[in-house]
């Protein structure tokens, strides 16, 4: 099967650099355009199943896309973001001036401990990798579509390329990451890592 991890289009607080977590927050005029150009590249692929994060960001990128293809659109809750606590709505600079001990140790995973209400990383993986492996083994031989979160898309990645470190992927808004797994396994193979293509109109 192929397995289509897409972030979610712009939203209002990307273009403001604000952090989001669990805060529902709506997509950008420009999101709302990435949104159309992304429905339009996911139609033309043979995708059977659509999945979403019920987070307005992510589930207004994927109604676009279940618009355009026709696709029945579901949501699951083990797709929403990280909850970071405090910090959301904040901007980097805001963030700094409130916890300046995590910002000056350069570390992200010291986070989980200075942040309040801060989604550990043990229960963020436990809630995403579990839940997107029994997704995945409940489509065998389909194409499917999952829009999702950065956070979300970055913690699969690193359990299925065995990466340790927390920060080494970026992901795109609407960049679509394409992975392909065979004969059931639950490893496979990284296809396509953050296609924006479809944004250059």
């Amino acid at each position: 099967m192929r397995l289509h991890l897409i972030r979610h289009a712009q939203s209002q607080s990307n273009a403001e650099g604000r952090i989001q977590g669990h805060l529902d927050i709506p997509l950008s005029e420009q999101g709302r355009r990435e949104a159309v150009l992304l429905a339009e590249r996911v139609a033309a692929m043979p995708v059977a199943a659509l999945y979403s994060s019920p987070l307005r960001r992510a589930r207004a990128t994927a109604e676009a896309v279940a618009n355009r293809s026709g696709l029945d659109l579901v949501t699951r809750n083990f797709l929403m973001e990280r909850d970071v606590g405090e910090i959301a709505g904040l901007t980097s600079a805001e963030v700094a001036a409130k916890y300046p001990d995590w910002r000056r140790q350069r570390h992200p995973d010291s986070a989980q401990d200075t942040v309040p209400g801060y989604e550990r990383d043990e229960a963020f993986h436990e809630r995403v990798v579990p839940n997107m492996l029994a997704l995945v083994a409940s489509h065998p031989d389909d194409e499917v579509a999952v829009v999702t979160h950065g956070g979300v898309i970055g913690a699969f990645l690193r359990h299925a390329l065995a990466i340790t470190m927390r920060r080494s992927v970026t992901i795109p808004n609407a960049g679509i990451t394409t992975y392909e797994i065979r004969n059931g396994a639950e490893h496979g193979q990284l296809l396509t890592l953050n296609d924006v293509c479809h944004l250059n109109e």
